[in-house]
């Protein structure tokens, strides 16, 4: 996170709404606006927010853009390029959220957060993608351990076409 406190923020942000108040292309705001309702999901548009204040007050220059997942990685158990998947019994029904998974594997494991590339969720299992080079440490280190309750079984993925 940045250095800035809550406080600070606060007023920087009262100090945006004023200047934004005073702009004066208020066409061009509601040019905008409209582009935002379109292109930005409602749910999202908070959070969106949030991140163009990040990127205005630069913090966000500095950190490594995770990769989003598109569902299914296309290999499970292929080593390459964006990592290794790894197979773990945990998912929704474990009431559980992939936040409190990847704490949990780093806290077990010893691993950096950046080191877990992506996590895909799903209702019974998941399916954590790490740098190939910590991926056997991992699935010794998490392999066993229990996990709200629940022993955790871990291994490397199958690949999708594989039997």
């Amino acid at each position: 996170m940045s250095d800035i406190s809550a406080e600070e923020k606060a007023k920087a942000i009262r100090n945006l709404v004023a200047e934004m108040k005073l702009y004066n292309n208020p066409q061009e705001l509601e040019d905008l606006k409209k582009l935002i309702r379109k292109n930005v999901p409602f749910t999202m548009r908070g959070y969106f927010s949030a991140y163009l204040y990040l990127k205005a007050e630069g913090s966000l220059n500095s950190r490594r853009p995770r990769p989003r997942n598109q569902g299914r990685p296309a290999e499970h158990g292929a080593k390459n390029n964006d990592g290794s998947s790894l197979y773990i019994n945990v998912g929704r029904q474990s009431r559980a959220t992939a936040k409190d998974l990847a704490a949990f594997v780093c806290k077990e494991s010893g691993i950096e957060s950046s080191q877990i590339l992506s996590i895909v969720f799903k209702q019974n299992f998941s399916f954590v993608i790490v740098d190939t080079a910590v991926a056997e440490k991992v699935v010794s280190d998490v392999n066993g351990k229990e996990f709200k309750g629940r022993k955790v079984k871990m291994s490397p993925s199958k690949e999708k076409n594989a039997e």
